[in-house]
């Protein structure tokens, strides 16, 4: 754990006796950057834009449904539904959800 924060051994062992450096900023930003690293995802949503012809690019492949067609330039929250299929919610109200299906990879 020493070498994650950046402090010597003897300073990871006196945190952890409950002695705690002066200036504490730079072992707390040190722990909050590694806490992020390993803390679960809190949403699947993804924020994707419709291409032209209707087409969302995400996870290396092309998405799409009928209801694309006219919404080219638009922002999307996509979210996975299971491997084959995506879950799309318009940002603009009025709010709609649509699915997506792979049409290549």
């Amino acid at each position: 754990m020493a070498h994650v924060l950046g402090v010597s051994y003897r300073t990871a062992r006196r945190i952890r006796d409950g002695y705690w450096p002066l200036d504490e900023r730079s072992l707390l930003a040190a722990w909050d950057a590694y806490r992020g690293r390993l803390s679960p995802q809190q949403s699947g949503w993804f924020l994707r834009r419709v291409q032209a012809g209707g087409c969302i690019h995400h996870a290396g492949g092309v998405w799409s449904a009928p209801t694309l067609a006219g919404r080219d330039g638009q922002t999307l929250a996509v979210a996975r539904v299971n491997a084959s299929t995506l879950l799309a919610q318009t940002l603009e109200l009025p709010s709609m959800r649509f699915v997506l299906t792979c049409l290549q990879v």
